[in-house]
């Protein structure tokens, strides 16, 4: 992979009744955490907190703890991409939070079928499969 810039992302694991809330491009048929970058400057927690302000249209999110890290490497469209990925544990008090981009929807999906479900990067979707594992780091594949 050619050189890419790191990009930190701050991500959030959002249960509800046996269920984690994913979201999708709606182009796209694979699933990923809500969050979104952080960006220059900014503290990871309050990046997380504004994505999901910008995304679901809630000011109710609460960190409740930090959950592992996971670096990721792609390339999308031929441009090379390295994440950082921080995971946090996030309550939220709206029960059914709305997307509020038009590019992105939200679906709760049974955590008993999070091992079949396509959510991206692998490694994450694995992390949170071993529940007795936290904090979690995976590093990228070599």
């Amino acid at each position: 992979m050619a050189a890419a810039s790191t990009e930190i992302i701050a991500r959030a694991v959002i249960r509800r009744d046996h269920q984690i809330l994913l979201a999708r491009e709606r182009a796209s048929s694979w699933s990923f955490l809500p969050g979104g970058h952080v960006e220059p400057g900014e503290r990871v927690e309050a990046a997380l907190i504004r994505e999901l302000a910008e995304e679901l249209g809630t000011n109710d999110a609460t960190i409740t703890r930090f959950l592992g890290a996971v670096e990721y490497g792609y390339t999308a469209a031929g441009i090379p991409h390295h994440e950082i990925n921080l995971v946090f544990d996030v309550d939220l008090v709206e029960a059914d939070p709305v997307s509020q981009a038009d590019h992105i929807e939200f679906h709760w999906l049974p955590v008993d079928q999070l091992g079949d479900a396509e959510v991206r990067p692998e490694s994450l979707k694995q992390a949170l499969l071993v529940a007795d594992e936290w904090p979690f780091w995976r590093g990228w594949p070599a």
